[in-house]
């Protein structure tokens, strides 16, 4: 430690002269003489506790449902080494599933010695419904005062499981650790996913990739079909008789839409097929249905070039409507004149279509 030391010289004034020094001091040795603890009357559970302590075990509740959970906490405070024993471990049947405790210590260490709390908290949840107990539990420890072991017992605990799944006979037995290798319930984990649908967060670059070179060749694959397409596409454009006759069909049965309908009911059939025929004679002839007799629709059909024959048969076709709806007729027969005004109203479309055709040449 520093010092100040007198010198032997004082100054003009007479006062005297200190000089800076240091100086070594010390304490002393101390030999600390630690006495064997008596083995006369000690416990077999004894496990290293010198002080004065209480212990206790309380749980967080007694009453609970299959797949909750209570909380068993085990504390022992007072005044010792409380930083040098272990806590007991409590035992429970094995219908309670047991977790790795808790360890908590509230110590402090002043000039009279340790003094606190320290505890374990134990995580039970029971699998069946019924009543387990939970076996009383000792704590022995050597009292400084009266020079002699001690041991306090803590009461048994019982708990009470209202609801859940009844338990096989012997399922329950004890369970001693804290790891639980007896039959566990997985009720209580059911919430927990079992398939995830979690992504890589390294990609593969798109270049070279399958995708690039599927998309990459796929338009050359393609000029086959294309090919192929436009062929038989102007083979169709070419064939201009037939693309009439496929446009004459399509005309045909867009009058007799509303005939073929009707098919199953005979008279409303014939009625909407006489309709047909007049529609198309308006729209091709321009005359109103008034003016619609067997002569003047023949003389004006023959006189747009219209084939006799197809002509003979438009009319038989009207005639057969008008008698069709009183005589007895088969489905047979109403098929029949539904194809024949099909093919009727087709020849004429194509007739008279070319007879226009003639005429726009001709001027």
């Amino acid at each position: 430690m520093d010092v100040q030391l007198p010198h032997n010289r004082r100054t003009v004034f007479g006062q005297m002269v200190l000089a800076e020094g240091n100086k070594r001091v010390s304490a002393g040795a101390k030999t600390i003489n630690v006495k064997a603890l008596p083995e006369s009357g000690k416990p077999a559970d004894f496990s290293g506790a010198v002080g004065q302590f209480d212990f206790k075990v309380s749980p967080s509740k007694t009453n609970l449902k299959s797949g909750e959970s209570l909380d068993l906490d085990i504390s022992v405070s007072g005044k010792g080494n409380l930083k040098l024993f272990t806590l007991p471990k409590p035992v429970v049947p094995s219908a309670l599933e047991m977790y790795d405790p808790v360890h908590n210590e509230q110590v402090n260490t002043p000039l009279t010695g340790m003094i606190g709390k320290i505890s374990d908290k134990y995580t039970i949840i029971p699998q069946y419904k019924g009543k387990y107990p939970i076996k009383s539990m000792q704590f022995t420890y050597f009292d400084l005062g009266s020079r002699s072991y001690k041991t306090i017992t803590s009461p048994e605990i019982m708990v009470n499981v209202m609801e859940g799944p009844m338990a096989s006979q012997g399922a329950v037995t004890a369970n001693t650790g804290v790891s639980k290798k007896a039959f566990l319930s997985t009720a209580q984990f059911k919430f927990i996913k079992l398939k995830t649908n979690l992504t890589s967060i390294y990609q593969k670059d798109f270049f070279e990739s399958t995708l690039y070179y599927s998309l990459t060749f796929l338009p050359f694959l393609c000029i086959p079909f294309i090919v192929l397409f436009r062929k038989k596409k102007q083979a169709v454009d070419s064939d201009l008789v037939g693309n009439k006759i496929k446009l004459s069909n399509k005309l045909a049965k867009k009058y007799l839409s509303e005939a073929k309908k009707e098919i199953g009911n005979k008279e409303p059939f014939y009625i909407a097929l006489e309709k047909a025929l007049h529609n198309f004679l308006k729209a091709k002839l321009n005359i109103e249905t008034s003016e619609m007799s067997k002569d003047k629709i023949s003389a004006i059909l023959l006189s747009r070039n219209a084939q006799p024959g197809t002509v003979d048969a438009f009319i038989n076709l009207t005639e057969n409507c008008e008698f069709a709806r009183y005589a007895p007729s088969s489905s047979v027969a109403i098929q029949q004149d539904y194809d024949k005004a099909v093919s009727i109203i087709s020849e004429l479309e194509q007739q008279l279509s070319h007879h226009g055709t003639l005429k726009l040449k001709g001027s």
